[in-house]
This record gives structure tokens, sequence and C-alpha cells, in this order.
């Protein structure tokens, strides 16, 4: 599905510290006019150095990045919320599903820490997450 680009949006993963940050970065950076581009965890994370590289290469600059929680977005109203885990959509549903005017998308993406422990790998694994991520993100909203 296709959407106008939102004025808010929040993105939750489980410990905002990989794939909900990366999101809020590379929204940013396609987006650079949206006013209020949020990223929270349900469980609070440290900032993950591979993301942080990874984001680096496409140019946006994560190591600022202090990990939050979704309680603290209770009270905040957004257009759009996107969920990465489970966890989160469940979370997510609880805290804004019945906001009017909110839409909430479930976006499954796999930890990228799972598999091999070889660096590498791991990288390639961050890097693919981070691209899944953006293009998901340039189809899915459009300029009105």
């Amino acid at each position: 599905m296709t959407y106008a680009v939102p004025q808010s949006i929040l993105f939750v993963c489980q410990l905002n510290s990989v794939r909900s940050p990366m999101a809020e970065g590379l929204m940013r950076k396609a987006f650079p006019h949206i006013g209020d581009i949020r990223s929270c965890g349900l469980h609070l994370g440290d900032v993950n150095d591979f993301m942080v590289t990874v984001m680096r290469e496409t140019g946006v600059d994560m190591s600022e990045h202090k990990p939050v929680m979704l309680a603290d977005f209770q009270t905040t109203k957004f257009d759009h919320v996107i969920a990465f885990t489970k966890d989160a959509y469940a979370a997510v549903q609880s805290v804004f599903g019945e906001v009017p005017d909110t839409v909430i998308d479930f976006w499954p993406v796999v930890d990228p820490g799972e598999g091999s422990l070889d660096v590498r790998a791991m990288l390639n694994n961050y890097r693919a997450i981070r691209d899944n991520i953006d293009a998901r993100l340039r189809r899915t909203f459009v300029e009105a």
C-alpha cells in the first residue's frame, strides 16, 4: 500500500538499537521535510556499532542515537506507526490501536545479529536489512 508522506512517524522494534533507528535515519534522509520522525523499542538496548557503521555508508550518522522506549510515547500522536517485530506490533496496537487517524503497519524484519558470527557476514546482514527498510520506505511513502 502507498501513503502520502506523513507529518509524524514512529518506528518500533525490540531494543531501539538496530531496525527502528535505521528506519528513522533513512526516513530523515529520504524525506528531510517531515516534522517528527522518531524510533523506539519495547526495551532499552545499546547503540549497535554495526548499525552505525552501515548507516554511515549511506551518509547517515547515527552515532549520537539514544535508545528510548515505547512507553515514552504513549501520549504522543503519530500519523503513522511501523513495527518491525510481532511483539512490537502487539504493543503498538495496544498503545495506538484506537487513536483516530493513526495508520499502523507491521513490517517483519529479522534480527540482523542472528546467524553467522563472522564480522563480514554480520555486516552484510545489517546492510541487507538497511537496504530492505530503505526500499520499503521509498515504495510506501510518496510526496502528495
